[in-house]
């Protein structure tokens, strides 16, 4: 057990318990809204001369028994109004309600319970001791937001309940959704936007909380916008106070209806309506465009490099299982909170969103491609199918999971040749398809040297492309498979049909060593992997990759599990490219690896239809002529001998 001063980010059971270090103060803010923290700092400032003093405390610091239990003992019994602001109802800190509700009956304090979101809360407010009209007022001062609102709020709050004579004006209106102007930090209309220099060729929307405008904690959606217009691109930034408010909505239809080519949306929770039997995310239809959902984590940067998972549960719940509900593509988290002063007045730490420079750039990266794809003519349009081949034999190249992927593939390129697509050649069947990858080189070792290379990348490209990955990628496989010598090039495994390459996808290391797991969180991939990914982007020039089916190996590759840094694996082969996966519908968990850890934008297929498995081909004939010579030992014995003959022929 150690005794540390408040640290942002929460508990977890590794840091052992924390004590809320505070002085007692006649007013005493518990909540668990870093924007609330921010504002009331600035509020604090602005307040008058011997006005009573305040603390505040981050709901996230009080999770333990005995560290609520000290907080209650040290400073809470001191106070006399005591405002506590909880998301998720009273049912999310049961036990600190109860210790506050039994401290404030003790010592006759005023207690104020509001929800912590904007949706009312009968039950949660019913835990005020004061007049549900100046729990009214108080909750819209915290909804409304803002450091002018903040600060009326404090003094209606000392009027009220601690005898103060404060001048203060009532809740303030500020709009629930504007486009933010990051020149001068203010609102302005959709169309002042492009005439203040951030237009370009194509428009994306980045959609942000409210209360971050109004703490002023923008610095990350600063930099997407200025990352966004380094890449010609017009960069408009919303912010809304919820996105489930059918007025933001319509707002936001109408800043982004009008040609906006993507959204980068970095707001938590799902918008879709659960109670009907398919989620209803209406909003998200009427705009019909890729959402992207950005992540600004609620832990720290520290906490992000050093672990594997890369997000806490808490973040995991909220900026990507639930987002993943209203198919939003999951990319990166591009800020952390970090520690921005420890605030005297209210003796605690404020802290903020810290941007990630190459997180930033990686979505806007991504953004980009999507933007390029959507304005690129069909018939310009370069795709690359690929498809899985585990165990690395030529008989097991295209095995998705419930899935004819090969018949597939076929009914792929004839879809994108009527839909005006560059498409030559394609085959008849999924039989020829595979006899035609066949012929070339695959991932089969017997065949190596005998087959056609129909396409490759040299040595001296594959260096240059090598040495452009983060060094510890390029140190882990170095130090895994060996230098990239001894070769001229890599064969690239597929064939081209006209735009469409379709190709298979390389070994991870199993070729050369067969003991090695296909799922193993550390085998780094060989240098022909990388060759591979890197030929079909760059030198073949995809636009968009489609993996055809459950499942390859590329999601599998080491790194994070979610919210990967430019040194995991799967974003170091495949980068900032449109990713499409055809997934058997019911295997969520595979299939959330993907979506999770290579931006894709999953496709969901049936299971196929439930039939006897039984022999096919060659070996269905062959079980009918013996079922047919037993059946004529009995009946037809003379016929014995013209049976045997076919059999053994």
């Amino acid at each position: 057990m150690h005794r540390i001063a408040t640290t942002p980010g929460g508990w977890t059971s590794a840091e052992g318990l924390i004590f809320v270090e505070q002085e007692p103060a006649p007013i005493v803010i518990i909540t668990a809204a870093d924007t609330d923290i921010q504002t009331l700092a600035i509020a604090a400032s602005k307040l008058p001369v011997g006005f009573p003093q305040l603390r505040v405390v981050n709901l996230l610091q009080l999770q333990q028994q005995l560290t609520i239990d000290s907080y209650a003992e040290d400073v809470l019994s001191k106070a006399e109004v005591i405002i506590l602001r909880l998301i998720g109802g009273s049912a999310y800190w049961s036990y600190g309600l109860e210790v506050v509700e039994e401290t404030v009956i003790a010592n006759g304090i005023k207690l104020i319970v509001l929800p912590g979101d904007e949706r009312p809360d009968p039950n949660l407010i019913s835990h005020s001791n004061v007049s549900l009209v100046d729990v009214d007022c108080i909750w819209r001062y915290f909804n409304e937001g803002g450091v002018d609102n903040y600060l009326n709020c404090l003094k209606f709050v000392a009027t009220s309940f601690l005898d103060g004579i404060y001048d203060f004006d009532v809740p303030q209106s500020v709009p629930r959704v504007g486009v933010y102007n990051l020149e001068k930090k203010t609102t302005e209309d959709a169309e002042d936007a492009e005439k203040e220099g951030r237009e370009g060729v194509f428009r994306v929307g980045i959609v942000f909380y409210r209360a971050h405008y109004l703490a002023g904690n923008t610095r990350v959606i600063d930099e997407i916008c200025q990352a966004l217009i380094e890449r010609n691109i017009t960069a408009i930034p919303i912010f809304v106070s919820s996105l489930r408010e059918p007025d933001v909505q319509r707002e936001l239809l109408k800043y982004c209806g009008d040609g906006v080519d993507l959204i980068l949306n970095t707001t938590s929770f799902s918008l879709a309506n659960l109670d009907a039997e398919t989620p209803q995310v209406e909003l998200w239809e009427k705009l019909d465009v890729p959402v992207f959902q950005v992540i600004l984590s609620g832990s720290g940067k520290e906490l992000w490099e050093s672990g594997f998972a890369g997000l806490t549960p808490r973040d995991i719940a909220m900026n990507v299982a639930l987002p993943e509900v209203d198919g939003r593509i999951i990319t990166r988290a591009v800020s952390f909170k970090a520690l921005k002063s420890q605030n005297s007045l209210l003796q605690t730490d404020v802290v903020n969103y810290e941007p990630v420079e190459n997180r930033i750039n990686f979505v806007a990266d991504l953004a980009a491609s999507w933007v390029k794809l959507r304005h690129t003519v069909p018939k310009n349009r370069k795709i690359a199918l690929i498809l899985a081949n585990y165990p690395n034999r030529d008989g097991r190249i295209a095995n998705g999971v419930g899935l004819d992927t090969p018949a597939s593939c076929i009914e792929i390129l004839k879809a994108l040749s009527l839909a005006g697509y560059d498409v030559k050649g394609i085959p008849e069947t999924g039989d020829e398809l595979i006899k035609l990858l066949t012929a070339g080189v695959t991932n089969d070792i017997e065949g190596y040297g005998l087959r056609e290379v129909k396409q490759s990348l040299d040595l001296d490209a594959y260096k240059v492309e090598f040495d452009s990955l983060p060094a510890s990628v390029q140190a882990g496989i170095n130090n895994r498979w060996g230098l990239a010598e001894g070769i001229e090039s890599f064969p690239i495994s597929g064939m081209q049909f006209g735009n469409v390459f379709v190709g298979i996808q390389p070994a991870r290391g199993y070729d050369k060593d067969p003991s090695l797991n296909y799922h193993a969180p550390d085998l780094e991939p060989p240098h022909s992997y990388l060759a591979f990914y890197r030929w079909v982007t760059k030198y073949f020039g995809a636009d968009a990759i489609v993996h055809v089916g459950k499942h390859g190996n590329l999601e599998w590759l080491p790194g994070k599990s979610v919210a990967l840094s430019e040194n995991c694996y799967p974003e170091a082969v495949l980068g900032a490219i449109p990713h499409l996966y055809p997934f058997i519908v019911n295997d969520p968990g595979e299939g959330s690896q993907a979506k999770r850890r290579t931006q894709a934008v999953i496709i969901d297929h049936l299971t196929p239809p439930m039939t006897r498995a039984e022999l096919y081909g060659g070996l269905h004939k062959l079980e009918g002529l013996i079922d047919e010579y037993y059946e004529a030992e009995n009946l037809d014995p003379s016929r014995l001998k013209a049976i045997s003959d076919r059999i053994t022929s």
